[in-house]
């Protein structure tokens, strides 16, 4: 996940640049032309001081109701400048107002109203640009403190799964089932445990990537079904009907689909009478992994898979992870994200 500050344009930039500099040089051009010298006075000058913030607290009002239109950061940044200035040229002429009855001054003239917009308009950008840096200075904390909770969502989903793999039963059972493959067929034997050895070193090589092709994921997933269809024989029935054509710029979250398939055996009888029928299909958006529903005699479960698998995507995308139990088929779809620069760099 990379993290970075909004940016502004260079025509945008030019833009500013360019009105800021004709306030200015407006502002300068109409206060020369003022006859009256500027008389300091404390309460006027707190009563200035109070307009100023007036229109600051609009414009941090107005901007972060901007922002929860999700506007470009350029009509924030105009649109509040607009509002705080017509709030600081009011105020100001009221203003003007006082000190020419109090303190003799010019009465209000036209110039003094274009004056005061003007000088609004000026304090306002200043604001406007000062709040528009405070909030994509928030943004890059907020994007990294998430960043930093996916990785431990990350992690924690994927120790997880090292648990569930590295289980005694779980052990056990391809132990046992590689004991009497020694005896029974020495070179299916063999295969078995270079099969364990690749499961196990893929976990170790991606359990900690964020996503990674899905081609190299379903070829894990395959070689995990070997070790599963080599325990159970004909009472597992893999269904694959996947075209590769849509692996093309492709990825999940590492281990998914091993998840996947390690949820429907741990959850379903599975011998020669009640045999388990794994599918697996693809399309443009969503790998599908489904079973027929023939669920164990036994308390009722977590879910902790399922929820590890949903939490990843959460932070990854806003497609959701499609899950749907009937009486007849459990059936779960993960997205299909866009592969990324470095999604095939090494660990």
């Amino acid at each position: 996940m990379n993290i970075e500050t909004p940016k502004i344009s260079l025509g945008w930039r030019l833009v500013i640049v360019f009105i800021v500099g004709m306030v200015m040089f407006s502002i300068i051009a109409i206060a020369s032309k003022f006859r009256e010298a500027p008389k300091v006075n404390l309460l006027f000058l707190l009563l200035w001081m109070s307009i100023i913030y007036l229109s600051f607290e609009v414009i941090h009002r107005l901007q972060k109701k901007l922002v929860e239109k999700n506007l470009n950061s350029i009509w924030i940044f105009f649109g509040s400048s607009i509002g705080g200035t017509a709030i600081y040229t009011i105020f100001f002429y009221f203003y003007k107002w006082l000190d020419y009855l109090i303190l003799g001054s010019e009465p209000p003239m036209i110039q003094h109203v274009i004056f005061s917009a003007l000088t609004g308009l000026a304090i306002c950008m200043i604001f406007g640009l000062i709040l528009l840096t405070f909030n994509w200075k928030n943004q890059y904390y907020i994007s990294h403190i998430q960043n930093e909770q996916f990785k431990k969502e990350i992690i924690k989903a994927n120790l997880s799964i090292l648990k569930n793999q590295l289980d005694p039963h779980f052990m056990f059972n391809n132990f046992n089932t590689l004991y009497y493959l020694i005896d029974e067929d020495g070179e299916l034997a063999q295969r078995f445990l270079k099969n364990i050895a690749s499961v196990y070193r893929y976990i170790l090589q991606n359990n900690e990537k964020a996503i990674i092709p899905i081609s190299r994921e379903y070829e894990m997933a395959r070689q995990y079904l070997l070790l599963i269809e080599q325990r159970y024989k004909t009472a597992l029935k893999v269904h694959d009907v996947v075209d590769s054509a849509f692996f093309e710029y492709k990825s999940v979250p590492p281990l998914v689909l091993q998840q996947l398939i390690e949820n429907a055996v741990k959850h379903n009888r599975i011998d020669e009478r009640s045999p388990l029928h794994i599918h697996f299909e693809v399309t443009a958006n969503y790998f599908t992994v489904k079973n027929n529903n023939n669920p164990k005699r036994t308390a009722g479960t977590t879910g902790t898979g399922l929820e590890n698998i949903t939490k990843r995507y959460d932070f990854l995308t806003e497609n959701k992870v499609i899950i749907s139990n009937t009486k007849d088929e459990f059936r779960v779809s993960i997205p299909l994200l866009p592969t990324t620069n470095e999604t095939n760099s090494d660990v």
